[in-house]
């Protein structure tokens, strides 16, 4: 199985992330890079078959690195192959072996398997720094729909494709698609970092002055967050998973409640 993805910005997660796809079958990754983060990339070069594309202007043309994971895929993808296509901080949560997903789309006739972005928050809702040795799920035990619900935007993504396809300007959709009836789940490390505001900023900035509609979403998640003071998780839906907690669905519980109301007794509500 062939993964493609690309790094713009940040490779802090690219050892959890090869890790991840690693223990789920994955045997190649084919990583574009922008500028110098192919310094990143080439400590695992000697652990994981890793392709690695410095030439393709990754964060030449917003939204960044969508070109440059397709023009990897034209180079590498056979014209009948299924292959995943994710962000880095995107980690699929496969319920099944991935052989036995492809097996039920293509008896469907699909070229698509959608999955939907969960974002992951700690527990008060402030960015935590990880290290190598860190256990993402538990250092950020928040589960919610924070795209859909706070930024109003598309949090599904098709994540494992079919040959040739193109995405129709990113990869929430492609270009003739037919998507499996199946849909799964992606955990979605995206809010976590100490640098996410300054990135959200940016991008704000960047879709702003290009006038696009997604500035809006943007915009969204900094009125959210400067109102808080942090991600009020517990505001839009978030569920917190413990040690035996169902996690089939979001919603509140009586965990989430309980560290909601730690969390505006502490100072970090409105």
């Amino acid at each position: 199985m062939k993964l493609f993805t690309a790094i713009y910005d940040d490779a802090r997660l690219l050892g959890h992330f090869l890790a991840h796809y690693g223990r789920a079958g994955v045997t190649e990754f084919f990583i574009a890079v922008a500028g110098d983060l192919g310094s990143a990339v080439r400590p695992f070069m000697s652990q994981y078959q890793i392709t690695l594309c410095e030439d393709l202007g990754v964060a030449d043309q917003y939204p960044f690195g969508v070109n440059a994971t397709t023009e990897t895929r034209r180079r590498y993808q056979k014209a009948d192959e299924w292959v995943l296509v994710v962000d880095i901080d995107e980690f699929v949560e496969f319920p099944r072996p991935i052989g036995d997903i492809i097996a039920a789309a293509e008896a469907e006739g699909a070229n698509v398997v959608q999955a939907i972005m969960y974002d992951r928050f700690s527990a008060d809702g402030q960015p935590r720094e990880f290290d190598s040795s860190s256990d993402l799920a538990s250092l950020y035990p928040v589960k919610t729909r924070f795209i859909r619900d706070v930024m109003k935007g598309a949090d599904w993504k098709g994540v494992l494709v079919k040959g040739d396809i193109r995405p129709a300007g990113n990869f929430h959709n492609w270009e003739d698609q037919i998507v499996h009836s199946q849909i799964i789940e992606i955990s979605h490390y995206k809010w976590t970092t100490d640098r996410i505001i300054d990135r959200v900023r940016a991008d704000y900035r960047i879709t702003s002055e290009m006038g696009l509609p997604s500035a809006d979403e943007y915009k969204r998640v900094l009125d959210h967050y400067d109102q808080n003071g942090r991600f009020a998780w517990e505001e839009f839906g978030g569920q917190l998973l413990m040690p035996g907690a169902d996690v089939g669905g979001v919603g509140g519980a009586s965990g989430a409640t309980m560290i909601a109301e730690c969390c505006r007794e502490g100072g970090h509500g409105r």
